[in-house]
């Protein structure tokens, strides 16, 4: 993950003083409660790389002979097999 938890802590808290100071903007629960939901989808959102950069590492481990064997570039795999699966999933990073 790119950020820190007290990172994202403190542009969780800006947004929430950024909202409640918006006209028109009414919260629906008290600010530290949207405040943890913000934490936390932020949170799963970064963490979405983490996941995926993990998925190709295993992936590629089920290959690891043939790529020492053949002499093939780990990183250039990796990085085809990571955006085939971005393009798969749709993901967006």
């Amino acid at each position: 993950m790119k950020l820190s938890p007290a990172k994202i802590d403190q542009l969780a808290t800006m947004l929430v003083d950024v909202l409640a100071e918006t006209d028109g903007v009414l919260f629906q629960t008290s600010d530290p409660i949207l405040r943890a939901a913000i934490v936390e989808i932020m949170t799963d959102e970064l963490e979405v790389e983490d996941r995926l950069n993990a998925e190709v590492h295993r992936m590629l481990q089920a290959y690891k002979y043939e790529i020492t064997h053949e002499r093939l570039d780990y990183d250039t795999l990796f990085r085809r097999l990571r955006q085939r699966l971005i393009a798969e999933r749709k993901i967006v990073l």
